[in-house]
């Protein structure tokens, strides 16, 4: 009965949130709809449950999930293993003590007694989450709050993990100040925020497998395809896709209307071979790096080898 009860208010509230679709009701016809059919959004029965990582966690392992009930988690935040190492060679974890996330409650909602919709809500957000409760230990035996699995923000920025929080360790990168950068990064004053507030951010999509990637500046209309990591883009990058495995690479002037792979390499202070404005594609040829495109004024294909 109980399963029954929850079940239908979910389905009720599915009916209400596509109400344009179906003509409108009003706030008055709405309550009554409610009241005829014996369901109130006052109930206590209604109203998600505060509860911490831990608790919930054990509710899972113990199968004592209230079917159809939403929980809010008051203490999650995103714990991971940084891009910096102790003296052992393990990987030290940010996001807990050391580098603290961004404290987030996130609102869940259970689909059995012991599972969770992996679709969630950051309270205060209109952002698309998806989310896995599961802790994960890491290499110095810390436990993590599980993890966020997908982030699109309402700037249509989206990663297969949380980019508002996680940071990369960025050191002796000429004219960048050393210190720990968010994927989309601002430096004002020495000062390293988040960017992706900023208009300036927006309609990037970074795939699954792609990590420690950082941008700075006007950052737009890029795709960075699977496996593609530790890349710096100094002075912004826009209307961009770099390609699967594209590694190791620092870009000190702007990157636009490239694609390709691409590893290894330096684009130097004044090397603006990139920065033209026109498409172009970036591949490996034999052991050589070239940039082909077509002129604009010649309609002949032009090559660079960098």
């Amino acid at each position: 009965m109980t399963y029954n009860r929850y079940a239908c208010l979910q389905d009720l509230n599915n009916y209400f949130s596509k109400k344009d679709l179906l003509g409108g009701l009003t706030d008055l016809e709405q309550q009554q709809l409610r009241k005829n059919i014996g369901i109130t959004d006052s109930g206590e029965e209604s109203k998600p449950l505060e509860i911490t990582h831990s608790d919930i966690f054990q509710h899972i392992v113990n199968k004592t999930l209230i079917t159809g009930k939403r929980y809010i988690i008051t203490d999650f935040k995103t714990i991971y293993s940084s891009n910096t190492y102790n003296e052992d060679g393990n990987r030290i974890t940010w996001g807990d003590e050391i580098n603290p996330s961004k404290v987030f409650k996130l609102i869940v909602t259970a689909i059995t007694t012991d599972r969770l919709d992996p679709r969630v809500i950051i309270e205060g957000k209109d952002w698309v989450v998806e989310y896995d409760v599961v802790p994960k230990t890491l290499e110095d035996g810390v436990s993590t709050k599980g993890q966020i699995t997908y982030l699109r923000d309402s700037n249509n920025n989206s990663a297969f993990y949380d980019f508002k929080s996680m940071k990369f360790k960025r050191n002796n990168i000429s004219g960048l100040p050393s210190g720990d950068y968010y994927t989309f990064s601002d430096v004002t004053d020495g000062v390293i925020t988040d960017s992706t507030e900023l208009h300036n951010t927006r309609n990037n999509v970074i795939k699954y497998g792609s990590i420690n990637n950082v941008f700075l500046g006007d950052t737009y209309n890029n795709v960075i395809e699977t496996d593609c990591s530790n890349n710096t883009f100094i002075k912004g990058c826009h209307d961009t896709t770099l390609k699967w495995n594209s590694v190791n690479n620092i870009f000190y002037e702007p990157v636009c209307y490239t694609e390709g792979s691409i590893y290894n390499k330096t684009f130097k202070t004044g090397d603006t071979s990139l920065a033209m404005t026109i498409t172009k594609t970036i591949q490996k040829v034999n052991e050589a790096t070239i940039i082909s495109y077509l002129d604009p004024i010649t309609y002949a294909y032009q090559v660079i080898i960098v």
